[in-house]
């Protein structure tokens, strides 16, 4: 096939590098792939690998300019796809390709957002030169079905991030540094902590298990210093074993070095990041009912479900796993198995490209 890719790649980090992966995956499968971003630390990776490279300059949802060079390349060369993959590109891919045969498919990652009441939701997944979503979780692609509703809910999937477990063999960080003992249990949260990732419930949870002499909650990521957090720790039964150490570049090695992520989001998810990089660290989670985890983590083989706002359910699944410490090393090992498979680049790429077949069929 032919793809042409509008996205956002500029910087090298952990969220932009399964994207990557997955393009790079088509052009070693024979597919011809170009690419429309901002100027990307990428750029060299991407050109080695075959794959054409156009810069854009792009800062708003609407650029006339991106508009004009993506329609000029569709013009000129015979693509079988355009994918668009965040708010900004996918305007500008849908306006380039009105009249054109061409297949637009769109990336959303969220359950929140998309409204048929707010106009600008009209310039992305509603826009109706759109032929097809892909999502990042079933729950997403529910959502996204119910938003869009008709026959076009019918071109709307669900493909999980694809990861490589290579990407995760950078030592653990040193959790001594942060007055956390070496032979600690150590229950870590990596988010930027808005409301919706649910803190609040994990904190009253931790607050449940003073009896686990050395059980520690690490939380990274913004937003933890503030309130209502700072207080729910400071009268916290357990607070001098809770460390809030903020924003961290490399929070996967943060994750790497814990014994369990939870993840009690209370809404909005898709699928969370730090679960997927805690699976390739061989780090098992316990997630809420909210978003994709439910779909991909096996329960008592790589993590656990807990209903959302259920501090007592949390509690108990980390007393349990902190008193059964043989059971984390064989959940460990699973973890890492799941990524290499189901969750894999290869198997990602693989399952873009079936869709993209199946639209191409459809004309």
């Amino acid at each position: 096939m032919k793809i042409l890719v509008v996205s956002d790649i500029a910087r090298k980090n952990h969220s932009v590098r399964p994207e990557v992966a997955m393009f790079m995956e088509w052009a070693k499968s024979g597919h011809t792939v170009s690419i429309f971003s901002s100027p990307s630390e990428y750029r060299r990776e991407l050109i080695a690998a075959g794959i054409g490279v156009f810069e854009t300059s792009q800062t708003r949802k609407i650029s006339w300019s991106t508009i004009r060079a993506i329609r000029v390349e569709l013009i000129n060369n015979d693509y079988d796809v355009i994918f668009a993959t965040n708010s900004k590109s996918i305007p500008s891919a849908a306006f380039a390709s009105i009249r054109i045969a061409v297949k637009l498919v769109c990336y959303r990652g969220t359950v929140s957002g998309l409204y048929r009441t707010d106009p600008t939701s009209y310039l992305t997944l509603l826009h109706p030169r759109v032929d097809g979503v892909v999502c990042v979780s079933a729950s997403v692609r529910d959502y996204v079905k119910e938003k869009i509703g008709g026959q076009r809910k019918n071109s709307v999937v669900a493909i999980y991030k694809g990861h490589q477990l290579a990407w995760y063999n950078h030592e653990p960080a040193d959790l001594t540094a942060h007055n956390i003992p070496a032979d600690a249990f150590v229950v870590v949260a990596a988010a930027r902590f808005r409301p919706s990732k649910g803190l609040s419930v994990l904190i009253e949870a931790i607050n449940q298990l003073q009896d686990c002499k050395k059980l520690y909650l690490l939380i990274v990521g913004k937003g933890a210093d503030c309130e209502p957090y700072t207080s729910a720790i400071q009268n916290n039964k357990m607070s001098e074993r809770i460390r809030v150490i903020g924003y961290q570049a490399e929070a996967p090695r943060f994750i790497a070095a814990s014994d369990v992520l939870v993840q009690a989001s209370t809404r909005g998810e898709g699928l969370p990041r730090s679960i997927l990089e805690g699976l390739a660290y061989g780090v098992p989670a316990i997630s809420t009912t909210s978003g994709g985890a439910k779909e991909i983590l096996e329960e008592g083989e790589t993590g656990f479900i807990v209903d959302v706002n259920d501090p007592t359910a949390i509690a108990n699944r980390l007393s349990a796993l902190y008193k059964e410490p043989h059971k984390l090393k064989a959940m460990s090992a699973n973890c890492k198995k799941l990524i290499d498979t189901r969750l894999s680049s290869a198997s990602a790429a693989r399952q873009y490209i079936e869709f993209f077949q199946s639209l191409a069929a459809s004309s």
